[in-house]
């Protein structure tokens, strides 16, 4: 699947008031696709074709599958019941679609036949995936077929944070963040693959000498141990967002407030790669590796693949502020990653 040419983009809402421009309608089949945060994956693309299709922008559906089910195909898929799965369309899903800067829209469908009939009057032409069909639905949110499209740096900031988000941030900052130099760190803690979960003592020591170092580092905890109440005091002194984990945009805000943003195993942090000017310095479980990646006897290579790049490697336009750390979550690999990435980012202002 080739994207159209960058150099061939229309140029929306050219030519006049009254001349009316469509949008896409990007399909995310829920048969075929996860419930995870690699749905931003998609988000990514649509606004790539977006743009390149010369379109106003993109309304994004979400369809069930047949009867109404979710997929069940990967070892997370399978550790996620269906009352699991719908929460997380609702509160991960739906939430990137406000946060999209092309985004129009977003519209779920739980019955495949509604969807159905409404597809038939969409045209073939304002498609997203191209060639859709319920019957053949296609999944374009794997980073290697992104990367292969050549994607430019415009095509890939495809997300911000609304004014209001980012004041509300900006309050609870004033109080948390007294130096006015905040650093965000995502961190996992999750009974789903707990062996993939972030070093938490490491993390913490390394947070007490960020603070001794004149920054105000920030825990941004996992999802799950948020909804569960254990996040209170779960960290010392050390200040805890909880609102960014079950409020994408108010993370998004928090990313885009703090100077560097570190973070362990990807996931939701990743949506700092495709923000304009938001540092991502995110270390990948080089010694924890996803089960997606084990069961199917892959290693490095394997996880660099689905990541889009060679091993070791980072995205297209990397600096020591946007990175992965190809390194175990020690302590002194954290500081180590913090220092450059702050130094970096001294250096450019």
């Amino acid at each position: 699947m080739s994207a159209p040419p960058a150099d061939t983009a229309a140029q929306p809402g050219k030519g006049g008031a009254a001349v009316f421009t469509p949008a896409l309608f990007a399909i995310y089949d829920l048969a075929v696709s996860p419930v995870t945060f690699d749905v931003m994956n998609f988000f990514i693309f649509a606004n790539m074709w977006s743009m390149r299709a010369g379109a106003a922008g993109y309304n994004v559906i979400f369809v069930a599958g047949p009867g109404g089910r979710f997929r069940d195909l990967t070892p997370k898929d399978k550790s996620l019941d269906p009352a699991e799965k719908t929460w997380r369309l609702r509160h991960i899903m739906v939430s990137h679609a406000h946060i999209a800067k092309r985004c129009l829209g977003v519209s779920t469908y739980d019955r495949r036949e509604d969807f159905g009939q409404m597809l038939r009057a969409i045209h073939p032409t304002q498609l997203f995936p191209p060639g859709y069909t319920q019957s053949d639905p296609r999944i374009p949110f794997m980073l290697v077929d992104l990367f292969a499209q050549n994607p430019t740096p415009d095509e890939l900031d495809v997300f911000a944070p609304d004014a209001a988000a980012l004041r509300k941030t900006q309050a609870w900052l004033d109080r948390h963040a007294p130096r006015g130099r905040p650093v965000s760190l995502t961190l996992r803690s999750s009974t789903i693959e707990p062996q993939r979960n972030s070093n938490m003592p490491a993390w913490l020591e390394a947070a007490a000498r960020i603070r001794d170092r004149g920054f105000d580092p920030i825990i941004l905890p996992d999802t799950e141990l948020v909804t569960a109440g254990q996040d209170i005091g779960a960290f010392g002194d050390i200040p805890c967002y909880p609102m960014g984990a079950i409020d994408l945009e108010l993370r998004a805000a928090l990313y885009r407030r703090c100077l560097v943003n570190l973070a362990d195993n990807g996931g939701p942090a990743f949506i700092n790669y495709f923000m304009a000017a938001s540092s991502a310095v995110c270390f990948l479980p080089v010694e924890k590796l996803p089960e997606a990646v084990t069961l199917q006897g892959g290693g490095l290579d394997r996880m660099a693949e689905l990541l889009g790049v060679a091993p070791y490697e980072s995205f297209p336009g990397a600096t020591p502020a946007r990175r992965f750390v190809w390194k175990p979550d020690t302590l002194d690999n954290i500081m180590d990653a913090f220092d450059a990435a702050a130094a970096y980012i001294a250096a450019q202002q």
